[in-house]
């Protein structure tokens, strides 16, 4: 709720040229509890009729379809990126920050416009496109900032408008990217983004052919043979071979000599995989050390699929114009575009600090919820029955948990120590109470043999 609350009181300041007063707060709500709770789409909410739901989402009656996609694509452009700017995460201090840079693709079907074709690396075509470049903090685990584009448009270039961003916010701290393939398309831009002082740059290498028949004329003395785990409990051990070379890539008019880190994978049966990286600005840290950094690259990877699959991402509305008069050339806007996938961003960010601040101690054994994905923290926490009373100076939600007892009276503790204040109900106390336990009834015949009935089951 506090993340809700420094929200709405953001969209206030910065789209409050969407009307009246209470618009922008409902509309970043809306968004926001839509993506917390897996709602997958706008047009759902033409079907919604929870009052706690319209309770957090700042009214009496949950927003229509209708409402709430105008809202979105009416949010001023100006006033969505001055949003964007003013709720990105804080950048803790410290001497060096790890941080990755990715594009990912939305596919858009429409006949009617003709938008900008791009590579859609999940479908593995061209196809219409359009783009989200995200920056994450490796260390932290946050979304940090979002561009909208585009399909055409590269992930270099974008690359160095996200890091002149996140350059002043760290004040001259060194900075290491991970960039994926993709940045490795456009050779010059790559050089330019690399060369930036107190920088660190690891690139994955494209896999092409004559990259690969260069690397296998590796001398075998340059190889350095090592075991890695298997890829499950019990697995034996996979075998790797890690060499360094140099490479020359064409950059525009010149050529530059790149470190490159070669990683070949010994297969069982079949052929072997063959992986590299360009590391530009570091020639003392061993191969095998930045082959694991670049690894720490897949959180960002596992938290877009957490939006993809959880917040919905793909759901997001159009960023070109549907009110082109020329259906063939469209314009392009990204304001909506722009605020639901940052909202979604946000709410993911929202959900995993929320896991890693649970006590470990108060759940089972079994049950690890550090960093765990949405759908299981809605199974076990976010869909628990409740009650709500009101007061002209605060609200009590009475809640009714099913599982987790000791975790529900901590969290209610915590949230009643310090209560937060709801601005969009004339500033009411949010309190958190318990209802008792049920006695429980062992269920007999059919029923029994239902998980969802036993004891520490889960309801889906």
């Amino acid at each position: 709720m506090p993340e809700a609350v420094r929200l709405a009181r953001i969209a206030e300041n910065c789209l409050g040229a969407l009307g009246e007063s209470g618009k922008a707060t409902r509309l970043v709500l809306s968004l926001f509890f839509k993506a917390i709770l897996g709602i997958p789409r706008i047009f759902h909410f033409e079907t919604l009729d929870d009052v706690g739901f319209a309770i957090l989402t700042g009214g009496k009656k949950v927003l229509s379809r209708n409402m709430l996609g105008g809202l979105v694509r009416a949010a001023p452009v100006r006033g969505v990126l001055r949003f964007v700017h003013e709720t990105e995460p804080k950048i803790r201090k410290a001497a060096r920050h790890w941080i990755s840079i990715d594009e990912h693709a939305i596919a858009r079907f429409t006949r009617k416009f003709g938008i900008r074709k791009g590579f859609h690396t999940i479908r593995n075509k061209h196809m219409k496109i359009e783009k989200l470049f995200c920056s994450f903090d490796v260390g932290t685990r946050r979304l940090l900032s979002i561009v909208v584009t585009r399909g055409h448009h590269r992930l270099a270039p974008l690359s160095e408008k996200l890091l002149a961003r996140f350059r002043k916010r760290v004040r001259g701290a060194e900075v290491r990217v991970i960039l994926d393939a993709g940045a490795a398309e456009n050779h010059e831009a790559l050089v330019n983004l690399a060369s930036k002082p107190n920088q660190v740059t690891v690139v994955r290498t494209p896999r092409r052919p004559a990259y690969r028949e260069a690397w296998k004329r590796i001398p075998k003395d340059a190889w350095a043979d090592l075991e890695e785990a298997g890829p499950y409990v019990g697995a034996s051990p996979k075998k790797i071979s890690v060499a360094e070379t140099r490479m020359t890539i064409s950059a525009g008019r010149r050529r530059a000599t790149v470190r490159t880190i070669v990683v070949r994978e010994r297969a069982r049966r079949g052929k072997d995989r063959w992986h590299a990286l360009w590391v530009f600005g570091d020639d003392t840290t061993m191969p095998y050390d930045l082959v694991r950094e670049f690894r720490e690259r897949q959180h960002h990877e596992q938290t877009y699929r957490i939006m993809l699959h959880d917040a919905y991402v793909d759901t997001a509305p159009s960023g070109y114009n549907k009110e082109s008069t020329n259906p063939r050339r469209p314009g392009f806007r990204q304001n909506a575009l722009t605020l639901y996938a940052w909202i979604a961003a946000l709410a993911t960010n929202a959900l995993d600090a929320f896991t890693t601040a649970l006590p470990a101690h108060l759940l089972p054994r079994r049950l690890k919820l550090a960093h765990a994905h949405p759908r299981t923290l809605r199974r076990w926490l976010l869909t628990t029955p409740a009650e709500i009373y009101q007061t002209t100076e605060t609200l009590i939600v009475l809640l009714a948990p099913r599982h987790l007892r000791p975790l529900w009276e901590h969290l209610a503790a915590r949230a009643n120590t310090r209560p937060a204040r709801i601005p969009w109900m004339d500033d009411r106390r949010l309190i958190i109470s318990l209802a008792g336990p049920r006695p429980h009834v062992a269920p007999r015949g059919e029923g029994a043999l239902d998980p969802t009935l036993r004891p520490g089951g889960v309801r889906g």
